[in-house]
């Protein structure tokens, strides 16, 4: 099965260390994947994914990197003094459904899993990597012709204590999730990581993921 390696964002490490994240040069981890910062303007850019093959191919217009292989990391990262314990999905936009799933479905070898109207207009459809979630969103609110990286979601051991230690001013109070038993806290916009991102309770065992 496909594995996502590295998400590759633009900007500086800085927003990101507010949130407690520890960086070795240009890179720290989410869990067992790279978050890799450049000097680009904001935005989640691009991605590598390890699949067997290796190539630079676009995914219905998103920058890929394929690799035959890559290091692995421990299942777990650190964010402040709690645990990473996963990436829980990695959001795209597109303005076509089928199009942009039929692309990841091509590319990387993974089918779509379910589909789920959420209201107004919105629908979101699921694949499974090994180590994520690939979350894949259309509705009247996307208004840019195409498929882009829009935004991450990771999984935190304790996340009210963790919240709690960053305050109000860098991510919003946990509040129930649409999953059921979990519970989601948002980083602010003003924090400036330019990417939207969100931290949430690990899975609840016996419920649906996603």
């Amino acid at each position: 099965m496909s594995r996502l390696v590295a998400l590759h964002v633009g900007g500086s490490r800085e927003p990101w260390q507010q949130l407690g994240l520890t960086f070795t040069h240009d890179s720290c981890l989410l869990a067992n994947v790279d978050l890799t910062v450049s000097g680009l303007p904001l935005g989640l850019h691009s991605w590598t994914l390890e699949t067997g093959t290796d190539a630079h191919v676009d995914v219905d217009g998103i920058p890929t990197t394929l690799v035959t292989s890559a290091p692995e990391h421990p299942a777990h990262s650190l964010i402040g003094s709690q645990k990473v314990v996963g990436l829980d999905h990695v959001v795209i936009n597109t303005d076509n459904l089928d199009r942009t799933c039929a692309a990841i479905d091509s590319v990387l070898g993974v089918e779509v899993r379910r589909e789920r109207e959420v209201g107004n207009g919105v629908v979101q459809r699921f694949h499974k990597l090994d180590n994520t979630i690939i979350e894949v969103v259309t509705g009247p609110h996307i208004q840019t012709p195409g498929a882009s990286l829009w935004g991450m979601v990771v999984s935190v051991d304790d996340l009210f204590e963790h919240a709690e230690s960053l305050g109000d001013s860098v991510v919003s109070p946990p509040k129930r999730a649409t999953q059921p038993g979990r519970f989601i806290s948002t980083v602010r916009g003003s924090v400036g990581l330019g990417v939207p991102f969100a931290l949430m309770t690990p899975h609840v065992s016996g419920m649906a993921t996603q």
